[in-house]
């Protein structure tokens, strides 16, 4: 076999999980690939691997109980990194297996009040819409868990940024928050467009589709 990194991205392209599994065997020496991965710069292949490394979270979670510190340290300014897709990747641990990441999905949270993070004028955007899918993902499940930081998830809902109204609309929707119609509403028209993961694919999105559906979930 050649380069078990690129088999492995190739899997992903594919969604062959079970593949990757499979090639995995015994060996955990899988998931530090899989963290590599998500600084890999072909979007999809990076989102994939989050969605595989929550599975593990399931599977085999004694791989991942020590990569949960390690990819919230990545979002510390001390660690020297950019962070890319650990928002991500805890909150898909912790919708899978909150045992394994409560704490650090908690932290996650609390990142959309970070003025070096995730406030205006020195957010990062992919980290804000990271932030915003992590909470989307686990508020879908374990809504208690957001409920504190519901009224600045709204206030997105009024951001410039097109993919940042976007996620906020989608994250309300998949948590259910009845307070958020009013200002889902509005946006109903919003044709502005931004890329969103779902379903194991990254698609382009109009912001009113996403507030539309995400009104249809809410329901009266």
């Amino acid at each position: 076999m050649g380069d078990p990194k690129e088999a492995v991205k190739e899997f992903l392209r594919d969604k062959k999980y079970q593949e990757i599994l499979n090639l995995a065997g015994e060996n955990r020496k899988m998931v530090r690939l899989l963290r590599s991965i998500l600084y890999d710069e072909e979007p999809i292949i990076r989102w994939r691997a989050v969605t595989l490394l929550g599975r593990l979270a399931v599977e085999k979670p004694g791989w991942i109980k020590n990569e949960v510190s390690r990819l919230l340290w990545t979002l510390n300014d001390e660690s020297g990194s950019i962070g890319r897709a650990a928002p991500e990747t805890i909150g898909e641990i912790a919708r899978n297996n909150i045992r394994l990441a409560e704490d650090a999905v908690k932290v996650v949270i609390q990142y959309l009040k970070d003025p070096e993070t995730c406030r205006s004028p020195n957010r990062n955007i992919d980290i804000l819409t990271g932030v915003l899918w992590a909470i989307g993902r686990v508020g879908n499940r374990r809504p208690s868990l957001v409920t504190k930081v519901i009224p600045v998830i709204e206030s997105f809902l009024v951001d410039p940024e097109p993919s940042v109204r976007g996620h906020a609309a989608w994250c309300l929707g998949q948590i259910g928050v009845k307070s958020a119609k009013e200002g889902l509403e509005r946006l109903i028209h919003d044709e502005a467009r931004f890329l969103l993961y779902e379903d194991d694919e990254l698609q382009e999105q109009a912001v009113g589709m996403i507030s539309g559906r995400a009104l249809r979930l809410i329901g009266n």
